[in-house]
């Protein structure tokens, strides 16, 4: 028998882009979500810890290291349990009961490691439902509205900050396309996320706010739409379901796929919590939560993601959806930049010539943001093989080109070192105005570096 524990911990399997199905598999050919493995030892014995990155399985799961090796791994959705079960005699020389096998099936599936029916349920039960819930109230913000607005408003006041909105009652001066904003923790970022949101309250009449985050967890598809309004401890914040359902019918249904990567992000959460404190009270408006993930691989081809056919499509859904919209739309990039340090892969600790280099890549970065120039924002990561980790990389590309012809003008920069001294993720706070599109290639959807 395999021995199979879970003790309140958990890592992940990496599985290829096309590796993975909407649908449930059978526990006959049983499939491994996509999890982190990671190899631990206990009194002397080895043992692979699963963690899942996406948060739906909370604790942790400890299996033996051979348990692992010779049988869980193989859970791939194609091999039947008879054919996990001749793998491991013919591997190890050991006969495996098919019922020892079923019933570690069974466990697996109950803690939602597997994608089988337990996991169906569960995800079936959040696409059903209409909102998705505040996650990170009480751990990264406060959980009352109470506390809530003092946090956000020492944020502003903060000497770093930019001060409170005016509340004159103003018209606001219409012009601002779009903002680019951190989505770091607010303890550390609290201050920059007040320039770029700032603008928003003093120069935009938008109601309608399209809100590109970063997906922290593997996607699927390279956007991931949701239909569900946000809650925050302030109230609830609609999500425009027209404008998705537009999106969705111009780009493809496919990009529902990966719905549930927004039940535990923070990068539209983070942003929703701002707009909310600052409009809430003043006018109603939506927004457009739209997840964005990796261009990664596109960016090891050396192709521009606007000659990706699925990249292209999104893109050019989004500047139909805003055109037939009616709305009056702004952008909002929920965005960090560079990741550096041993906690990112890096084998030395940053020191102050390492921020030096950091500053000049961002800068040149921030130029072809400003720009509005998004092949000259993508080049300049894949230049280096993204050597610098930005968090924003595809997130911002689809951004400027949703948002151009447009001009964008930095508000505040920071790099945020952690507790150690040795790690260092940068961000910023920019603010894009419209212009107006010149009279020649104006049929072009890529940016001309310039």
């Amino acid at each position: 028998m395999i021995p199979f524990a879970t003790d309140g911990c958990f890592p992940t399997l990496g599985v290829g882009r096309e590796g993975l199905v909407s649908g449930m598999s059978s526990l006959e050919r049983p499939k491994l979500r996509p999890i982190i493995p990671r190899h631990v030892e206990q009194q002397g014995q080895a043992f692979v810890l699963l963690h899942d990155p996406s948060g739906v399985v909370s604790q942790q799961i400890l299996i033996p290291f051979d348990g692992f090796n010779h049988i869980v791994r193989h859970f791939d959705g194609q091999s039947t349990l008879v054919d996990i079960q001749a793998r491991v005699l013919r591997h190890t020389g050991l006969f495996l009961a098919l019922q020892e096998l079923e019933d570690l099936v069974r466990r697996l599936d109950a803690t939602m490691v597997l994608d089988g029916p337990t996991f169906a349920a569960f995800h079936q039960s959040f696409r059903e439902s209409g909102r998705r819930p505040a996650a990170l109230a009480g751990r990264s913000y406060a959980v009352t509205a109470r506390a809530l607005k003092a946090q956000l408003e020492q944020f502003f006041v903060d000497s770093s900050g930019a001060g409170l909105p005016s509340t004159n009652g103003a018209v606001p001066i219409e012009g601002v396309r779009g903002i680019l904003s951190p989505h770091i923790d607010f303890q550390r970022g609290g201050s920059v996320y007040t320039w770029s949101h700032k603008e928003l309250a003093e120069h935009s009449q938008a109601d309608t706010f399209v809100v590109l985050g970063v997906a922290h967890q593997y996607c699927r598809r390279r956007f991931a739409l949701t239909r569900k309004d946000f809650e925050t401890p302030l109230g609830l914040v609609p999500t425009d379901r027209s404008y998705v359902d537009r999106i969705a019918a111009l780009a493809g249904r496919e990009f529902f796929d990966d719905e549930l990567s927004h039940r535990s992000e923070h990068s539209i959460e983070f942003q929703v919590v701002f707009l909310q404190y600052l409009l809430g009270e003043r006018r109603d408006f939506a927004i457009v939560p739209i997840l964005v993930g990796s261009f990664h691989d596109l960016l090891e081809r050396g192709i521009d993601p606007a000659d990706d056919p699925e990249v292209s499509r999104f893109i050019e859904a989004l500047r139909l959806s805003e055109v037939s919209s009616g709305k009056k739309v702004a952008y909002i990039g929920s965005i960090d930049l560079c990741h550096v340090g041993p906690e990112f892969g890096d084998p030395k600790p940053v020191d102050p010539e390492f921020q030096e280099q950091i500053r000049s890549f961002d800068d040149v970065m921030l130029a072809r943001a400003a720009a509005c120039d998004p092949c000259g924002w993508f080049k300049t990561a894949a230049g280096v093989g993204n050597r610098f980790r930005v968090c924003g990389l595809a997130a911002t590309y689809t951004l400027l080109h949703a948002i151009g012809p447009a001009r964008g003008r930095l508000l505040q920069y920071k790099q945020a070192l952690d507790d150690h001294g040795t790690c260092c993720v940068s961000f910023a706070s920019m603010v894009f105005h419209a212009e107006e599109p010149p009279l020649i290639a104006a049929e072009s959807h890529v940016a001309t570096p310039t």
